[in-house]
Order: structure tokens, then C-alpha cells, then sequence
């Protein structure tokens, strides 16, 4: 009897222990198919660039998508998109028409006006629960990119202190024995661009335009205004470290006198004039020593940089403002999540992982080692030789990826890049507006009719292609008054006295 007992007992023990066993064994085999089972979602990611979608686009996505789809079931497509098609590019996603789930926002669309027309969705849940890293990176930035107490998208930039100005080609300088002042200004760079014809050059002073759009303001890299992410449409305060003065900047006298300077250029044909449906990029111009300088931030994460890349000739530097940190150069290199999104917690996953993976963001940003950049120290990079942006098989040209302090950045030596951030990020003054936000809900009728008026005249006046820059100029404010200009900047003015006041 004992005996039996004790192997019924033995019995029990050994089928509690295969029991146990496979309930183990289950548990394992299904968390291991539930990690496996998860579905792997293919998330679009914006790359903005100045021209044609960059050939190995889909070797760098392959790249990155063995690291993405281990780490978070996430497969990355990049969209390579022209910058003037940027805004339609965004309606085709909110239409269905192009899957579009990460983009850029305030490049070419003020952050409020996206808001306003229902493109972009609210990120507080989102961060909280799958982009912990990122938020905490960001800190008070996202202040500065919320409206109402709402996230709607976060900084791409990191450290968005800058100056702006010009950078110009310094072993033409030489060569022609033209000197550059490092305090410049308009008439300074109309003797620059009289020496260069009568030199017989053949080197244009700068270009602007591409395709019927205006590549880079040039106004705004001489004159030190905040335009509250709205391309002047909304009105400015100028020197807003001081001022906090709304103006309808077409309006200025310093617009009128920029008008005139510009019909000046191309008359005497400092610039091209076909630079505005050329096809021809300004960068690519600049890249080849084609034009002498141009319009740039001074700044991490900005053109500063883009001068490095082309290691052909020396670019040198010339601040017109104070270095600052404006509402509108913090919305400037953002990223939202598209409404049309059917992932967004998976994109925000994504995005965090874009801010904590430097491998990930390095792809991202500058392509493949040895292809698409070489390294010149341990985060500094430059292009392979006779390579540049222009040619090169994949690059990020307005996009921007990742922590700036961890991807590799185009620079001589890592000395110098650290330096530059250190002094970008101390030394910048924060403008006595900046975390403000213009909501536009209120005069979404006014702003779409002001800006199809800015649309129709602004490119022309900004290239010269005028037969008289006052005559224009005022068809100009005539068609923005009846645009209702000045009720934007009406109510522009009433909402920043209730912030103020606040």
C-alpha cells in the first residue's frame, strides 16, 4: 500500500512537473509569436530636398528598416519631396492620395495654419505614452510649438538659435581681389556684384528662384524680423529682441527699398534673369561657383553647414542680425504627424526612436558611410570626392533627423562643430515674443486670399522681374488690403496683447 502510494505520489509530481512545464513552455512560445505576430506597419517620413527624388532613396530605407522592424515592427519609407511641392503634397495626404505620415511643418506652412485647416493631429498622448525620450529632449521647446495647451509638433532642431545672413565664396574673393566687410549691408552687396560684372567674372552676385517659387528670402536674411511662421503674411515685428510692434512688412519702407534693389540686380544682371524658371537651383549654383554667395542661416542645423559639403572652395560667413530665438525660427525645422496618419503611435514610436537610435538618424540624415559621406572626424562628415549635394546618391537637404549633438554633421573636425554648438546655444537672446503663436482660425478666409495675392507678387518683386518695382509694389499692397491684410494683423495684434498680458 506505502509503495503504491508513494509512485501515485511520484506520479503526481511528475505530471505537476510536465504541467508546469508546458505552461512555461506556452507562455514562452506566446510571447515569442506575439513579439514575432506583431504587425509590421510601414510608416512614410518626409525628406524635403531642392530637386529630383535622390536615386538610393530605397538602399538607405533598406538599411534602416533592418534596424526599425526588430526594434519597433516599423518599416520606413522615405518621400523625397521638392520643397515647392510641399504644401500640395500635404493636401494629397489629408485626400488619401499620397501616404504621408511624418512631415515637416513651418517650412513652407506656417504651424497655426496646418492646425487651422484640420493637417495635423495632437501629439500630448502620443509623447506621453510612446515618445517619452523625445519629450524629455525636447523640454520647453514644445511651449513654443503648442497652441491652446495642445502639442502639434516638436522641434527638429534642438538648438534653434541663429543669425542670418550670407555666405560667400571666399577663394573667388581672392582670386578677384574683392573685398567683403563683416558688417554688410545692401549697397555693400550692390558694389560686391558691380565688381564681379566689371571684372568680367562671369559669376553671378546670388540667384533666388526655381521654378516659379522663391527659394530663399533674401529680405529676410538682411532685415531681423519675426513673421510668426507666416512668411511676412501675418505681418512682422522687426528687431523683435526689442520690439513687440506688429507691421505689414510689404508695407515698410525696408521692403520698398529691398523691391527696388532687386530690380537694380537683375537690370545690370548681378542675377540671372531667368533665375526664377530656370530650373536651376540656387544651391547647386552656389555649389559649382557659379554665384558668388548666398542667402543662409547662421546656425547648427542650417546652410552654415551647406558651404562644408562642398569642400572645392572656402565658405565664409557674414551675420546681418543678432543672433536670436524667435516663435517663427523654432516652427521653422519641425515635425508633425499628418492627420491622414492610420499609425500615429507607431509614428511616434518611430520618431522617438529617430531621437535615441544616432544609427537610424544618421541613415536618415546623411545616407551611407562611404557612399553618400565620408567622415572627417568622429560626428563630422564631408561628401566622397566630386560629390555634392547635387549628385550624390541620397542626402537630407531641409530635412533634419535626429539630435543634432549625436548625427554627424558636415564640418572640418569635430572641434569645430562642438565649439559651434556651444556658442549657437549660449549666446542666443530670446525675443520678447518667442513661445507666442498667431491662431489663424479666426481669419482662415483672409489668410488663404492674402496668400494667394503673396503667391502671385511676391516673386517677381524678389527677383527683380518687374518693369517697375513702386508700380508693382503697390498693385501689390492694393490686392493685399482688399485681401483683408489688414484684419490679419489686426487680430494678430489683439492676441499677442492678451499673451502679453497674460
Amino acid at each position: 500500500m506505502r509503495i503504491r502510494k508513494i509512485l501515485a505520489i511520484s506520479v503526481i509530481v511528475l505530471l505537476g512537473g510536465i504541467i508546469l512545464w508546458g505552461c512555461r513552455n506556452r507562455e514562452n512560445v506566446s510571447s515569442q509569436e506575439n513579439s514575432l505576430s506583431e504587425e509590421v506597419c510601414e510608416i512614410a517620413i518626409e525628406n524635403m530636398t531642392l530637386g529630383a527624388a535622390y536615386p538610393d532613396t530605397e538602399e538607405v530605407e533598406k538599411m534602416i528598416n533592418e534596424i526599425t522592424v526588430p526594434a519597433i515592427s516599423c518599416k520606413v519609407k522615405i518621400v523625397n519631396c521638392y520643397i515647392g511641392d510641399h504644401a500640395n503634397m500635404l493636401k494629397k495626404s489629408r485626400m488619401g492620395i499620397q501616404q504621408l505620415d511624418l512631415v515637416n511643418t513651418g517650412t513652407t506652412t506656417s504651424l497655426s495654419e496646418l492646425v487651422s485647416e484640420g493637417a495635423l493631429l495632437e501629439l500630448n498622448d502620443l509623447l506621453e505614452n510612446y515618445g517619452q525620450d523625445l519629450e524629455k529632449k525636447e523640454g520647453n521647446l514644445l511651449d513654443v510649438t503648442s497652441i491652446n495647451g495642445k502639442i502639434y509638433a516638436v522641434c527638429a532642431n534642438l538648438n534653434p538659435g541663429r543669425a542670418s545672413g550670407v555666405g560667400y565664396n571666399n577663394d573667388i574673393a581672392k582670386k578677384y581681389d574683392i573685398q567683403v566687410s563683416d558688417q554688410l549691408t545692401l549697397d555693400d552687396l550692390t558694389e560686391i556684384g558691380r565688381q564681379l560684372k566689371e571684372k568680367n567674372t562671369g559669376i553671378y552676385l546670388t540667384s533666388f528662384g526655381n521654378l516659379g517659387n522663391v527659394e530663399s528670402s533674401a529680405f529676410t536674411s538682411l532685415f531681423d524680423v519675426e513673421d510668426f511662421g507666416g512668411d511676412m503674411n501675418y505681418g512682422v515685428i522687426f528687431h523683435p529682441l526689442d520690439s513687440t510692434e506688429i507691421v505689414n512688412a510689404y508695407a515698410s519702407e525696408e521692403y520698398r527699398d529691398f523691391c527696388r534693389i532687386m530690380k537694380l540686380w537683375r537690370d545690370e544682371g548681378y542675377i540671372p534673369k531667368d533665375s526664377l524658371y530656370s530650373g536651376v537651383d540656387a544651391q547647386s549654383m552656389f555649389n559649382i561657383g557659379e554665384m558668388f554667395l548666398q542667402w543662409t542661416s547662421v546656425s547648427q542645423g542650417t546652410l552654415h553647414l551647406v558651404g562644408k559639403k562642398n569642400l572645392s572652395f572656402d565658405e565664409v560667413l557674414v551675420a546681418m542680425t543678432p543672433n536670436r530665438i524667435t516663435t517663427s525660427l523654432v516652427q521653422e525645422f519641425t515635425w508633425g504627424i499628418s492627420s491622414s496618419c492610420k499609425k500615429p503611435e507607431k509614428a511616434m514610436e518611430l520618431l522617438n526612436l529617430i531621437y535615441t537610435n544616432n544609427q537610424v538618424a544618421n541613415l536618415l540624415q546623411n545616407g551611407r558611410e562611404g557612399i553618400d559621406y565620408v567622415k572627417t572626424g568622429e560626428k563630422t562628415i564631408r561628401y566622397p570626392e566630386n560629390k555634392d549635394n547635387s549628385n550624390v546618391g541620397y542626402s537630407s537637404y531641409f530635412s533634419s533627423f535626429g539630435d543634432g549633438e549625436m548625427v554627424y554633421q558636415f564640418g572640418d573636425s569635430d572641434t569645430d562643430w562642438h565649439d559651434y554648438i556651444k556658442n549657437y546655444s549660449e549666446d542666443s537672446s530670446p525675443s520678447k515674443t518667442l513661445g507666442y503663436v498667431f491662431q489663424t482660425d479666426s481669419v482662415a478666409e483672409e489668410v488663404e486670399n492674402v496668400s494667394r495675392i503673396v503667391n502671385k507678387y511676391r516673386p517677381v518683386l524678389e527677383t527683380g522681374m518687374t518693369q517697375d518695382a513702386d508700380e508693382t509694389l503697390d498693385q501689390f499692397l492694393a490686392e493685399l488690403e482688399a485681401a483683408g491684410m489688414e484684419q490679419i494683423i489686426k487680430e494678430n495684434r489683439q492676441q499677442l496683447k492678451a499673451w502679453l498680458e497674460k
